[in-house]
């Protein structure tokens, strides 16, 4: 008996050594192939789990023999064994391929881990070297067609760090969170961070042309704000546009005032959170140039060096050139973003960053609703409202920032960030004057003349910035939990002027327009208005997972707003403090319905100091609440998104008292958003990729300046918007390297300032692109407006004012990996 057993077992072992030389090509063909890695520091169980995923292998490995264990992070490009060799580094396990797509873990001979016993059939007794596992979990999908050779380029994201502070499924997360990834801009040939966050439901965001003195982005009808790598960019001055340092866009919808609190606290909309490439263990250095229509041209490079194991290196920069569809708009802007690391490649590290941008343009007013889409004249699209000498605005961002981690164990961490910034801006312009103000829709005198004066703003800001937070992970009963406890700190300093002339330069005749008046500076330029925004708070957040498959999450935040407002400008002579300290709570659910769908609910509030406005009296801080539900899938199709609904309700909104002489604001106003959102991304194989997302907004006005106006339909919001974007990659070989994508962005009208006067109509605008990569040089192309759709869009210069749609665009780029 024993001599047969140990016959079949010689057969079998030969059997398998015929089978390893027939595949060993193919197992070496599918260790070569190079992934971008983006797994978080956790649990070496989900590490593993993601891993699978992201490599479209199948991996065998004892899960409840692994639990406990944790792992660092793992970043970058590489093959799935240098990825495996980086996630079990001394975790006592090993690893061997089994065929070209599975890959099995075993224990390491000398790790003696306690607990794992092999065990072995009796025939294994007889055959020294045989050990046979307990009973293991196979993790991982398999993919259906042939394993591609070039770089996977994904639109999924599965963890987000921005919406918890702490490494955490998205689909386990209550709250609506998107993910632009760097290969869906990449494959759109994206020319601004404002482009690809249309990519997301619910964002509206300000036009390019703007001089960058404010932050116009909104989320579900609301005030947002673009942070940088967790910190607030209140103005967001400087080159905000800039794709080059930007490794993923994550979008957090609703109040996140638990987390963030920065500037003036955090916005009722959402927030985005840009994330920052960081150095990388491996050599990255690219070059390239980007150039297209209206004299555009962009070069740059991401330059990425080791200098040894434990200091890492990065620096990107980029400069860019513009001209534009409207007459006379030149843009020069630049940014430098160094970065550097220091590890210890165990529990600490210390990231050092930061970035110098610069803006320069002559300041776009726009055109007014009168004689672009109302009225009995007609303003050609292209024209620029101002003298031929009108002198540059500009804008400017220096920061430094760094962040220190460290591991205690594998239960307890410590997170420590700083930062330190300064920016301003000076924004001149020769602006027209309508009989509805600065708004400027409706002519001074009828029916084409509006009035001229010479205007400028400056306004200067210094920040610095503290948060800090200690992370301990455990298990208690049948719950894994991750608690938080943390304290942050801001202040916000911010001074300029706002000068006019007193009375009229002049008049414009804008059906025939001539500007003959030069501009000149209207006033001393002193600064006379005084801004101290300081935020404060702790906050503990609670997140326990029971049985795997029910996810809560709970938090509560002490938070402190103060602002001290000085203006002594001639007229006003005026100061206003506030003071508030609020109890700011959030609560979420998460239900794993099955393995590929989640269920969610989430409440909370939020609290906000007011803006650069000034006030009749006291202004108290501005209140938010915010619930949402929806769900979350992620099937085994590649199909991944999530439906949501929601409502937002705000109250001390300002508003403008039309019984104050100054027509100064008061802190009176409600208003209240509702609305439901798709956002889903599918791969649907190794060829082909698509995004599809929309959003319907009901943002309205529910106490404002006057009994008529409540009720109506908040300016500048779409009721509908979505987006629509495919991308094929081909995996013949003779196109390899080669995909092409097309796309259609589509909103419904909105409305101005003035919601009875003038509205800007639908429309559409079709996008294509190109992209072809051959050995280490990438060529790609982008034709934006493919059909020359010709359409208004709303500015928001001063709430009301039109910009014309850019006609049919190309832009080339050509970069080299070296």
């Amino acid at each position: 008996m024993d001599l047969l057993l140990y016959g079949k077992f010689r057969l079998k072992k030969a059997v398998t050594v015929c089978l390893l030389l027939v595949l060993l090509s193919d197992t070496a063909f599918s260790t070569e192939i190079i992934h971008q890695y983006d797994i978080p520091a956790q649990s070496l169980n989900n590490s593993l789990m993601q891993f699978a995923t992201e490599s479209n292998l199948e991996l065998i490995f004892p899960a409840d023999k692994i639990r406990g264990l944790d792992c660092k992070a793992l970043n970058g490009q590489m093959t799935p064994e240098q990825a495996l060799d980086k996630l079990l580094q001394d975790s006592g396990y090993q690893y061997r391929f089994i065929n070209p797509k599975t890959i099995t873990l075993s224990p390491q001979i000398e790790s003696g881990i306690q607990g794992f016993e092999p065990v072995a059939p009796e025939f294994a007794k007889q055959a020294p070297g045989i050990k046979v596992l307990h009973p293991l979990t196979v993790m991982g999908k398999q993919p259906t067609d042939k394993v591609r050779s070039n770089i996977s380029r994904p639109y999924h994201a599965f963890y987000t760090k921005s919406a918890t502070r702490t490494d955490t499924k998205i689909k386990e997360t209550p709250q609506s969170i998107q993910v632009i990834t760097r290969s869906l801009i990449d494959d759109q040939g994206s020319l601004s961070v404002s482009e690809s966050l249309k990519n997301i439901s619910g964002v509206t965001v300000g036009h390019t042309q703007l001089t960058p003195s404010f932050d116009f982005t909104q989320i579900r009808g609301f005030k947002a704000e673009q942070l940088l790598d967790g910190f607030t960019q209140y103005y967001n001055s400087g080159d905000r546009e800039s794709l080059v340092n930007i490794k993923q866009i994550e979008v957090l919808k609703g109040s996140n005032a638990l987390l963030y609190g920065g500037g003036s606290g955090s916005p009722a909309g959402g927030l985005v959170n840009i994330v920052s490439k960081l150095p990388e263990e491996q050599v990255i250095r690219e070059a390239g140039v980007k150039y297209g229509s209206y004299q555009y041209y962009q070069p740059y490079f991401d330059f990425n060096q080791p200098i040894n194991e434990q200091l890492l290196f990065r620096l990107s920069a980029e400069y860019t050139h513009s001209g534009s569809h409207i007459d006379m708009l030149e843009t020069e802007r630049y940014n430098i973003n160094p970065a550097l690391t220091l590890t210890d490649n165990d529990d600490t590290s210390l990231i050092l960053q930061g970035k110098i941008s610069s803006w320069e343009q002559i300041d776009y007013q726009g055109l007014p609703a009168q004689g672009t889409v109302t009225g009995d004249f007609t303003i050609q699209p292209e024209t620029y409202l101002g003298p031929k000498d009108m002198e540059p605005s500009k804008a400017e961002f220096y920061g430094v920032w760094g962040t220190l981690e460290h591991a205690f164990n594998h239960r307890w961490s410590l997170s420590l960030k700083a930062r330190y910034s300064q920016s301003k801006f000076d924004q001149k312009v020769q602006a027209i004057i309508g009989v509805d103000g600065l708004q400027a829709d409706q002519a001074f005198i009828a029916p084409s003349t509006w009035a001229l004066f010479n205007t400028q703003l400056f306004q200067q800001q210094q920040e610095l910035s503290f948060v800090g937070n200690i992370l301990a992970k455990f298990t208690l009963g049948i719950t894994d939990n991750k608690l938080l406890l943390g304290a942050d700190y801001s202040q916000f300093e911010d001074e300029g002027f706002i000068d006019a002339n007193s009375l009229p330069l002049g008049f414009i005749d804008l059906a025939q327009p001539q500007f003959l008046m030069p501009y000149r500076q209207p006033g001393a330029g002193n600064n006379n208005i005084f801004v101290v925004n300081t935020t404060y708070g702790g906050y503990f957040q609670l997140q326990s997972s029971l049985y795997d498959r029910l996810h809560l999450l709970a938090g509560v935040r002490l938070g402190h707003v103060a602002i001290d407002y000085k203006n002594v400008s001639p007229g006003f002579n005026a100061a206003a403090q506030t003071r508030e300290t609020k109890i700011l709570p959030r609560i979420g659910a998460s239900l794993d319905v099955t393995e590929d769908m989640s269920w969610f609910v989430s409440y909370s509030e939020g609290m906000r100091g007011q803006p650069f406005i000034n006030f009749v009296t006291t202004p108290e801080p501005e209140l938010s609440r915010h619930v949402e539900g929806g769900i979350k899938f992620d099937f085994s199709n590649g199909l991944s998104g999530q439906v949501a609904v929601y409502q937002i309700d705000r109250e001390h909104v300002a508003i403008t008292d039309n019984s104050d002489p100054l027509r100064r604001s008061k802190t009176t106003g409600k208003q209240r958003s509702q609305g439901g959102e798709l956002d889903l991304t599918w791969q649907l194989n190794n060829s082909v990729s698509f995004l599809a997302s929309y959003a319907y907004t009901d943002a309205r006005y529910i106490k404002h300046q006057t009994v008529s106006s409540n009720g109506q339909p908040i300016p500048h919001i779409p009721r509908h918007s979505g987006k629509i974007w495919a991308n094929y990659q081909f995996d013949q070989a003779v196109f390899d390297g080669l995909s092409l994508g097309i796309g259609v962005y589509a909103q419904s009208g909105v409305y101005l300032e003035n919601s009875q006067y003038s509205k800007a109509d639908s429309f559409y605008s079709v996008d294509a692109a190109l992209n072809y990569k051959v050995g280490n040089v990438e060529f790609s192309a982008a034709i934006k407006n493919l059909t020359n759709e010709h359409y208004f869009e709303s500015l928001n210069y001063f709430g009301g004012r039109f910009v014309p749609s850019q006609p049919i665009s190309a832009y080339l780029n050509l970069s080299f990996h070296y």
